[in-house]
């Protein structure tokens, strides 16, 4: 079958689109047929027998068929079953958290809710196994000047980068913030040109266990990662530095690169084997 990503395009036009466009590039790499089309209205093609790939906000000019699948985020069923598309064609995504890991276990951060058929599991990193290199790893340089960080920041983020700036200035360090269109492959120079790479999760994500693709990808990209969440500590255990506050997040950080002992090798590994959106797409093919 066909698979058609639909909406988030192009790349950069929201923060969504750089999943559908990792999601895009694993697909092609797994040889399926594959489109990304943006959310407006398309004539004179024939969408039978496809599988769509849609989240809630870019829905609204997608074919709805019968006889097709429907891949979505955070869309009611019933929008699709009201429009005669059978129950089992539909299945929901939705990111693993703390409440959803009490689901039927399938892999790592991956859980399934038959009763809903929604698949939970996290982002991962854009990177395909055969990109990462785990013998690529960056040493740490303590002559490095910024502390680059690449991604948005939600609720109490601006205190905890504000707080978290402060340390590094007594080290005579700047944090740069990078919020919108920064490409995949600037992004990966970025990170590995960053003094440090910390990720700071707001009070809600903090509650929720939300865990970020900043996770996956900057330990792909050979770089030890820190971390404000409990959960994402428990889920990636050895494999992270936490710091409960921006003060011990950035001591931590810094005494982990300098000891020279973090399996950082292990790390990236553990990413390559079961963190990529291959893994993702897997997944959801167990249950499509």
């Amino acid at each position: 079958m066909k698979i058609v990503i639909w909406g988030h395009y192009p790349l950069h036009s929201s923060t969504h689109s750089y999943i559908h466009g990792a999601y895009y590039k694993a697909l092609k790499s797994m040889g399926f047929e594959v489109e990304w089309l943006p959310n407006q209205k398309i004539q004179d093609e024939d969408y039978s027998d496809v599988i769509f790939f849609v989240e809630d906000s870019q829905k609204s000019y997608m074919p709805i068929r019968e006889n097709c699948k429907y891949i979505t985020h955070h869309i009611d069923t019933n929008y699709f079953t009201n429009q005669n598309v059978p129950y089992n064609n539909v299945l929901k995504l939705g990111n693993c958290i703390r409440d959803t890991i009490h689901f039927e276990k399938i892999e790592d951060l991956c859980h399934w809710d038959e009763s809903t058929r929604t698949l939970y599991q996290t982002w991962g990193t854009d990177l395909l196994p055969d990109e990462i290199d785990i013998d690529n790893y960056v040493k740490f340089d303590p002559t490095k000047k910024y502390i680059h960080y690449v991604g948005m920041m939600y609720e109490q983020g601006s205190y905890w980068i504000q707080y978290f700036a402060h340390f590094a200035e007594q080290d005579n360090k700047e944090i740069k913030l990078y919020t919108q269109s920064v490409s995949y492959e600037d992004n990966f120079k970025l990170i590995r040109d960053s003094y440090i790479c910390p990720d700071f999760r707001s009070d809600w994500h903090l509650q929720c266990g939300y865990i970020p693709c900043r996770i996956q990808k900057n330990i792909s990209y050979g770089r030890i990662q820190g971390t404000n969440s409990p959960f994402v500590k428990e889920a990636f255990g050895d494999y992270v530095v936490f710091g409960g506050t921006p003060e011990t997040l950035y001591n931590n950080l810094i005494e982990t690169e300098r000891s020279q002992t973090f399996k950082i090798k292990e790390a990236m590994q553990f990413v390559k084997d079961k963190h990529t959106y291959i893994n993702r797409v897997n997944n959801i093919l167990k249950f499509l």
